[in-house]
This record gives C-alpha cells, sequence and structure tokens, in this order.
C-alpha cells in the first residue's frame, strides 16, 4: 500500500505570532467535493512538519453534523477498502465490509437498515485514525464515499483534530496529489502559501 507524505515548512520568522496566538496547522481531506472535517489540527507544529498516510478507512454512524462540535461515534468501527460496502443494520450495528459488485474504484459505500443517521469516515495521519468527513446531514438508504488525494492546509483558531466545518476560508492552500506519493508546501514569511 503506497504512503503519501505531505511536508509543510514554515518560516522561521512566523513561528512566534502563530505561537503567541495560539494557532494550530490543520490540514482536512477531500471527500467528493467537500472539506468538513478537521483531519489534523497541530498545537505542537514546528518549522519542518511531516504529515503520512495511506489508503486506509473506517466508517461508522455518527452525531449529528454540528459546526464547531468534534465528530463523536454513535456506532462501532468497521475498516473498509475501495468497492466495499459495510451495512449498517436494524440493531444499529455496523457489520464488516463485503465486496459490492457494483462498486467503482476510489469509493465505497454505507448501506443504512437502521434509522435515519448520520456517517463518518475516518483515516490514518501519522499512523492514528482521525475523522476527514461526516455527513452534512442524516441519511437512510445508501450513500457512497469517495475520499480524494487532495489536502487543504491552514492556520486556525480553537481548530481541533476531528472538529466539524463548514467553509475553510481565510489563507488556505490545496494540495491534490494525483499520482505523486509526496508534496511540500511553504508557508512564507509574508504569511502566504506556496507549493515548494
Amino acid at each position: 500500500m503506497a504512503t503519501y507524505t505531505l511536508n509543510v515548512r514554515v518560516d522561521v520568522s512566523r513561528l512566534p505570532e502563530l505561537k503567541e496566538a495560539g494557532y494550530h496547522l490543520c490540514l482536512a481531506r477531500k471527500v467528493g467535493n467537500d472539506y468538513n472535517v478537521i483531519w489534523k489540527g497541530d498545537k505542537q507544529f514546528m518549522m519542518q512538519n511531516k504529515f503520512q498516510w495511506a489508503q486506509e478507512y473506517q466508517v461508522f454512524a455518527s452525531q449529528r453534523f454540528q459546526e464547531g462540535a468534534l465528530v463523536e461515534a454513535a456506532s462501532n468501527e468497521q475498516d473498509i477498502a475501495y468497492k466495499q460496502e459495510c451495512t449498517f443494520d436494524r440493531h444499529a450495528i455496523m457489520q464488516p465490509p463485503k465486496s459490492d459488485p457494483s462498486g467503482v474504484d476510489g469509493s465505497f459505500k454505507v448501506l443504512n437498515d437502521y434509522e435515519t443517521t448520520n456517517f463518518a469516515v475516518a483515516t490514518k495521519v501519522n499512523g492514528v485514525f482521525s475523522v476527514i468527513y461526516n455527513t452534512p446531514s442524516a441519511i437512510k438508504g445508501q450513500i457512497a464515499f469517495t475520499p480524494k488525494n487532495e489536502v487543504r492546509v491552514w492556520f486556525g483558531l480553537r481548530s481541533e483534530t476531528n472538529t466539524m466545518v463548514t467553509n475553510i476560508t481565510g489563507n488556505h492552500i490545496d494540495v491534490p496529489f494525483g499520482a505523486l506519493l509526496e508534496k511540500s508546501v511553504y508557508y512564507t514569511a509574508d504569511g502566504e502559501w506556496v507549493l515548494i
């Protein structure tokens, strides 16, 4: 399984101001067309920061979407891979994944046989699972998730890992990986994000 690496370099002249103000170095992963959960909110960032991951995913039922709240699991988690599906059964248990005969590469599904429910997707970053997506509304029936290897990077206040966000505005950079396994970005002395 391929490992992806994102290097984030922060100009040393910016560190005192960012640290004093209490900023977190934040990452979000795109799912479908959305970034809606802080995948990593790192208060312990330094001048050189490295984030690594592979295409390893989990799905689970979650609490309703609420801006600024942390994603909380409401069910057991199940590992899932592309072209698989998990059933959330009528007893509110996430069943182990099965092959999805109609599945497409790059996505996986949850079949909800329970009540209308929100669902979340998690993936590892630096060896620890954290959430990359929470459905904005509760769902009955089937939902497909399509995680993209595209990461948004920014500095945020009160931005803990697993926080739900509706709109990441302000100064950020989107980093699409495509076929590449490693990319690097730099936060300049002028406070701008650039790919390097």
